[in-house]
């Protein structure tokens, strides 16, 4: 690894600096030969690849660009590929990328919400941090309208969205993210039974009701207390 980032500055990779498709694409050698694997890999499974930390179209165009040169790489030394090549899907996980969310899904073949990330870098909270750790909130009106800016990016585009993190496996939420529109949740084993059984249990022309409800408050607190109310008439 050391070799891998020669030449790359100590401390350029933070959370706020070079990681994720940024230093992919600042090593676009090292993403091509991770695309030739995963290609070759694809042609025993199902397999999707899903960019971290993307923030414009530009960079979904150059992953793609990549994809299709490692692709034509091995075509040429005779080794089969899937046709067509896997999907290629969008991390949001910033807020520029929620906001850019309907031309992202023009050039995106599925959208994941990374809810942990994108709590932190909307409300600036590190949660390592025990002074502003408490201000870490899911229910921030804020941080919900980029999720039902991104979902209904999504399904004018008509691609599949998902979202993982704590609140796709914490069941307090599971009603308020399938009534955005989010249909796949990913979350640890441990955690399915209880989101199984929440699912199981609601009404989701009521769970898109109370969504529009709770997306019309602008107070965190009202919205906890609406979501809370909710949940115990299932």
């Amino acid at each position: 690894m050391a070799a891998l980032m020669n030449g790359i500055e100590d401390g350029a990779v933070s959370n706020l600096g070079l990681r994720g498709i940024r230093l992919s694409l600042a090593m676009p050698d090292v993403l091509e030969t991770q695309f030739r694997a995963i290609l070759r890999a694809a042609n025993s499974g199902t397999v999707r690849i899903l960019l971290p930390m993307i923030s414009a179209v530009t960079e979904v165009r150059q992953a793609r660009d990549l994809l299709k040169k490692a692709a034509g790489q091995l075509t040429r030394r005779g080794i089969r590929i899937p046709d067509p090549l896997p999907p290629l899907g969008v991390m949001i996980e910033v807020p520029g990328a929620a906001l850019a969310a309907n031309a992202l899904a023009q050039h995106s073949d599925f959208f994941s919400i990374g809810s942990n990330d994108l709590i932190m870098y909307t409300l600036a909270i590190d949660r390592g941090n025990e002074h502003v750790a408490h201000l870490f909130n899911p229910l921030h009106p804020g941080l919900l309208r980029l999720l039902q800016f991104t979902a209904d990016a999504a399904l004018r585009a008509r691609i599949p969205i998902a979202i993982c993190g704590e609140m796709a496996g914490d069941p307090r939420y599971t009603a308020l993210l399938l009534g955005l529109g989010i249909r796949e949740l990913s979350m640890t084993p441990s955690n399915i039974p209880l989101v199984k059984q929440r699912i199981r249990e609601m009404d989701l022309a009521g769970a898109n009701h109370r969504a529009e409800v709770i997306m019309d408050q602008v107070d965190s607190g009202r919205i906890a207390m609406l979501l809370d109310d909710f949940n115990a008439l299932a």
